[in-house]
């Protein structure tokens, strides 16, 4: 009898624990990923976004019903996180097929130059053979690579590769065109570049979002955006070259 009472106690202990844990579940905020290491163009500051990337991000998510906390964090560390499900988001992020089979790429919000960074005049790329690239580490870009043989030597932010580039250990660095005034700062030294492509920048929801509306939602507010800063292009535009309409 006394056993009776006990497991019925407990079972009321756990039914009301369970009803007490779900709304604070339900309230949690979707926690996104700010690619860390490009304060410049795009960090997190007082729960904030800010920099140049910002007013395309805060577009989208002005436009998204939810509650969501954002948090700086190394590019390795988001998509780690979005495989996991400890993320919702991540951003700014490249699509990759990789990428895909653990999230969904949200559609183009914006677009950047990427280039080949040399300190040598170098023939064209695709005709040599055994070149040195220096890629961070889980940058969305070796389909980048040139010519015969090429190596990877993977690095844990831009600013280590252009030092690598300076001292002669790689000779090719692959990065956004609009950061090359920030890694060269202060070198005095001759430097070359040319275009590597033009890619598409946007966010990745994780597979592990339970809410199949919310990804819609953000594909919606997608495109609004990128529509309002294609027409705002003076007071958003990211600093950077025309795009070739032959390119």
């Amino acid at each position: 009898m006394q056993r009776l009472v006990w497991l019925k106690l407990l079972n009321f202990l756990l039914l009301l624990f369970f009803s007490l844990s779900l709304p604070a579940d339900s309230k949690r905020p979707d926690i996104v990923g700010v690619f860390a290491d490009i304060e410049r163009e795009i960090s997190v500051e007082d729960g904030r976004l800010v920099g140049r990337f910002a007013p395309y991000y805060r577009c989208v998510f002005s436009r998204v019903d939810g509650d969501f906390k954002f948090v700086n964090m190394p590019l390795a560390q988001i998509l780690r996180q979005l495989e996991k499900g400890g993320i919702s988001v991540g951003l700014p992020l490249i699509q990759t097929v990789e990428r895909d089979q653990y999230a969904d790429f949200g559609g183009p919000l914006f677009q950047l130059e990427y280039v080949y960074l040399m300190v040598e005049d170098l023939p064209p790329l695709e005709s040599m053979s055994g070149l040195r690239f220096g890629f961070v580490r889980e940058f969305a870009g070796l389909e980048l690579l040139k010519g015969d043989s090429p190596t990877v030597t993977h690095v844990s932010d831009w600013a280590q590769a252009v030092e690598m580039l300076r001292l002669g250990r790689v000779d090719v660095v692959v990065l956004p065109w609009i950061m090359t005034d920030l890694y060269l700062k202060g070198y005095q030294g001759q430097y070359y570049e040319r275009t590597a492509a033009w890619i598409d920048l946007s966010i990745y929801i994780s597979h592990k979002v339970k809410d199949s509306r919310l990804k819609e939602d953000f594909r919606d507010a997608i495109r609004a955006c990128r529509l309002i800063g294609e027409q705002n292009h003076e007071a958003w535009d990211i600093p950077g070259r025309q795009r070739d309409p032959e390119g």
